[in-house]
Parts: structure tokens; sequence; C-alpha cells
């Protein structure tokens, strides 16, 4: 029988790291732990155990944002009240939104036993300014999120003993290759492994980076067969796929991945619908300069604000009353950009419909 990271938490959550070793399904969990808001409650210098934040009664600032506030809830429950996880020490938290920059950055560290720890980036959250930093990936050389997430990673390993894992899910797995990739070759040494969730990967010019060579074979990349995200700008063939019950864009949910047996159940490979949308897009991006490349980002960000929405719950809410404004951006494009540019929008449509369907389910029909 199959099962979610919350089902693993609450079968496996009575063993130590002694007992049952750190793997991809606590790599899962912490990266959607690192969603939560900590900020107030774990300080920049400061250290803290997840029982401790348990016993802080802080539950209502952390779920403050409230995607997957109820999963996220029972997450945290159950890692800062199992034996696995409630002594675990976190440190180094650095939450940074900067709309002038466009830029979203949260990172902090898990110390793990035996002089082990996991760093963790946060991936993209609801807010609008996260959304068109992943955009920017597509065309700029270095978003600042890259940059801050290389400054992170070296400053944590000058401070603190031992080896590392780097990981996060969506824009955070993203960052842990990045900046995996910069930092010096001495604390690359230390690395164990770098975890990519879902994350979206690098233009062709980026993987003959030197320091992507010295740390390739010790990339986990997961995504789930429908994977969007994941495949932004893939040009590696290096990654595993994992089978998730989502439909479509809602694949990218860590909490819809599936666990059997303890372990992430593993699928051949993505779908073939996946394969083709993924190439086509990934090909005419990179055929693009970089000048196109930024045309075409600010158009699809463009058509997204002016849905005047706050987050992405929002967005599908407002798209229909913004059809004739975001007909008119698209009339102000070529024809190959304005055809691509459905089609993007035709699958961000699609599983921003789903999402608001779930949404108003679980709060207005079974609330």
């Amino acid at each position: 029988m199959s099962d979610t990271i919350l089902g693993y938490l609450e079968e496996y959550g009575g063993r130590t790291f002694i007992e049952r070793p750190f793997g991809n399904p606590d790599v899962v969990a912490l990266s959607q732990l690192c969603y939560l808001k900590f900020d107030g409650l774990i300080g920049e210098g400061e250290t803290v155990t997840l029982r401790g934040l348990h016993n802080h009664n802080s539950m209502a600032v952390m779920l403050e944002d409230p995607k997957y506030a109820k999963e996220n809830g029972k997450l945290f429950d159950r890692l800062s009240s199992s034996i696995r996880f409630r002594d675990l020490k976190i440190s180094h938290y650095r939450n940074i939104i900067d709309k002038e920059l466009q830029t979203q950055f949260c990172a902090m560290t898990f110390h793990l036993p035996e002089n082990i720890n996991f760093v963790a980036f946060r991936g993209t959250d609801e807010t609008m300014v996260g959304w068109k930093e992943d955009f920017n990936l597509t065309y700029m050389d270095q978003v600042p999120a890259q940059r801050l997430s290389t400054e992170y990673l070296t400053e944590a390993a000058e401070m603190i003993e031992g080896r590392f894992f780097v990981g996060g899910h969506s824009k955070g797995g993203h960052l842990s290759i990045y900046s995996s990739m910069h930092v010096p070759q001495e604390i690359q040494d230390r690395l164990i492994n770098i975890y990519c969730l879902d994350g979206p990967g690098f233009m062709k010019s980026m993987l003959a980076h030197e320091g992507y060579d010295r740390i390739r074979e010790r990339i986990i990349k997961l995504i789930p067969q429908s994977s969007v995200v994941g495949m932004m700008s893939e040009s590696d063939d290096k990654y595993t796929v994992i089978k998730s019950t989502g439909i479509g864009l809602l694949q990218h949910n860590l909490y819809k991945w599936e666990i059997k047996r303890g372990e992430l159940v593993v699928e051949d490979d993505i779908n073939n619908r996946a394969r083709v949308f993924d190439k086509t897009v990934n090909e005419w991006i990179e055929g693009l300069d970089q000048e196109h490349r930024q045309k075409f980002v600010d158009s699809l960000y463009d058509i997204i604000t002016s849905c005047d929405a706050d987050n992405r719950v929002d967005f599908v809410a407002n798209f229909v009353r913004n059809v004739s404004q975001i007909r008119k951006t698209l009339q102000e494009l070529d024809e190959e950009t304005s055809q691509m540019m459905k089609e993007v929008m035709r699958v961000l449509l699609t599983s921003a419909t789903i999402n608001f369907a779930e949404e108003y389910i679980r709060n207005v029909l079974y609330k």
C-alpha cells in the first residue's frame, strides 16, 4: 500500500537516524518544512530544536501562509513530536523578500547526528515576486537568489564543521545545485549529495561550468511523471521519476509524492504529454536570444499580474474578468511568441483551476 510523506513520518518517526539512515523521504519532509515561516522564531545566530518550536506555541506564525496550511500543520506536529526529528537543531535561518530586486530567498540549516548537516533552500512561495524570479531564471545570467544561495552555503560551511547534504524543492532545488556549483572546491569536497526536488534546470551554457562537473555525480534530481517545473530549462537527463497522485502541475506538490515501504515510489519515465510540452518550450526558449527571452518572460508576467492577484490561488479566480487585458497583451506579440504564450498559459490555467477547485472543496464544502 502506498502512502505519502505524512504517512511515512507516522510509520518511521519512532526510528532514530542510527536505526534508519537519513534518506530521500527525510529530504522531502525537511524541504517541505522549509516553507513554514520561522520569522521571529529563529534568529540569524540562534539555534533551536523542533521540540522547542513545538513548545513555543508558534503554529499560527509558521502557518500564516494559507497554502497547504492543514498539511503543513500535520507535518510540523509529526516532525516535532517524533523521536527521529524532535531534537533536530535548526540554525542560520535567513528569509529575504525584495520586490525591487524581484527576489524571494529563504534558507536554513538542519543539524543531523554524527556531524552531518542539511542545508535547505525554500522554493517559490505564494508571492508573485517569487514567480517573477522563477521566470527570470530563463534569461538572466544570475538572479539575486542564486547569488544569495552561494553566499549562504559558503558562510554555513565556514561556520559549521562536518559534511553537508544540500537540497530543496522547486526553486530551492535549483538553488541547491547552483550554490553547490559555485562554492570553492574545498567546500564542494564536503558535500555528500545535492537534492533537487522538481526544481528548474539550467541552460546548456551553464552546464559547461567546471563546478558542475565536480558535483554532477552527487546530484539527485527527483521529478514527478508530469513534471513541468522540474523540466524547465533542463539540459541534463540525470533524474529519477517519482510517482505522484496529483494531476498535471499539481504533481509538483510534495504531499502528493507516493511512498511505499519507507521509500519514494519510482516510475520508468515522465509521461509522453509532459515530454512533448517540456521539449517544445525548452527548445523554443533555448533558440531565443537574451532580449527576446526577456520580452517573453516580461509579457508572461504582465499577463499574470494583470489578473490583479497577490498569489497563485487568486490567479484563476480573477482570470476570466481580465480576459480583455490578456488578449491585448497577446496581440502585442509576434505570432510565434503569442502561440507559445497561449500554450504556457493553458498549462498554468489548467493547474490553477484544479488547485482552485481543491481549495474551494476543502475550505467551503467540507469546512
